[in-house]
C-alpha cells in the first residue's frame, strides 16, 4: 500500500509536453482544410441557436452533437496513441453527444435567447464561450505553442468543453427541470476539463 500512495500523477505518464503538443500539430495537418468547413458548422450552429424558431434550435443542439462525436472519433483515435485511457476520455464524449442529441430530440433544442435583464449566468457563459471560440487558440499562440498546433472548437477537446459550458450557461431550458438537465448537460464537459487540468499539471511539473 505504501508503494502506491508513493505514486504521483507525474508517474503515470505515457508522453511528454512535446509529444502532447505535436498531437495537435498531427490532428491539424490530418484534417486540414477541413477546417473551413468545421468553422463553417460552428458558425451554423451559434446563428441557429441565436434564432428564434424551436426547429432551428433543435438543429443547433445536433450540430454541437456532432462536435462532440467528432472529437471522440478523431482527437482521441490520435491520443490513443501515447495514452491508454484514451478510449475512455472518448467514451465521454460519446456519453455527452448522446445527451445533446437527446436535447435536439425530444428536448427544447439549444437556444441562446438572453434573458431580460441579462443575469451573472448569461455573463459568464458569454465569456466562456468567447473564451472557448477566440480566445483559447490565441492564448496557446501566445504561450509559444506553433500555429500548426492551435486548438480550436469542434477540433481539440478543451475548446469544445469550455465552448460548451458557456453556451449550456447561456441557454434557455424549461423552467420545470431545467435545473437538472443544465446539470447533466454539463457535467461530462466539466469532467473533461478537470481531466485536462490534472494531465497539463502533471506534464508541467515533471
Amino acid at each position: 500500500m505504501d508503494t502506491w500512495l508513493s505514486y504521483r500523477p507525474t508517474d503515470l505518464l505515457m508522453f511528454s509536453p512535446g509529444s502532447y503538443a505535436r498531437l495537435f500539430e498531427r490532428l491539424n495537418e490530418a484534417i486540414w482544410p477541413g477546417h473551413w468547413l468545421l468553422a463553417g458548422l460552428v458558425l451554423a450552429m451559434l446563428a441557429l441557436a441565436a434564432s428564434r424558431h424551436e426547429a432551428t434550435h433543435r438543429v443547433a443542439a445536433a450540430l454541437l452533437a456532432a462536435a462532440w462525436g467528432w472529437v471522440a472519433w478523431r482527437f482521441f483515435g490520435l491520443y490513443a496513441e501515447i495514452n491508454l485511457a484514451a478510449p475512455w476520455f472518448a467514451g465521454l464524449f460519446v456519453i455527452q453527444a448522446a445527451a445533446l442529441l437527446l436535447l435536439a430530440w425530444p428536448g427544447p433544442g439549444l437556444a441562446l435567447e438572453p434573458p431580460a435583464p441579462p443575469r451573472t449566468r448569461h455573463w459568464l457563459g458569454l465569456g466562456l464561450a468567447l473564451w472557448g471560440l477566440l480566445l483559447h487558440p490565441f492564448a496557446w499562440l501566445v504561450a509559444g505553442r506553433a500555429p500548426a498546433g492551435t486548438e480550436l472548437v469542434a477540433i481539440a477537446p478543451d475548446p469544445t468543453a469550455i465552448t460548451t459550458i458557456g453556451l449550456l450557461l447561456m441557454a434557455r431550458l424549461p423552467r420545470r427541470r431545467g435545473v437538472l438537465l443544465r446539470g447533466l448537460l454539463l457535467t461530462p464537459p466539466a469532467i473533461w476539463l478537470a481531466i485536462s487540468a490534472l494531465t497539463w499539471w502533471a506534464l508541467l511539473s515533471a
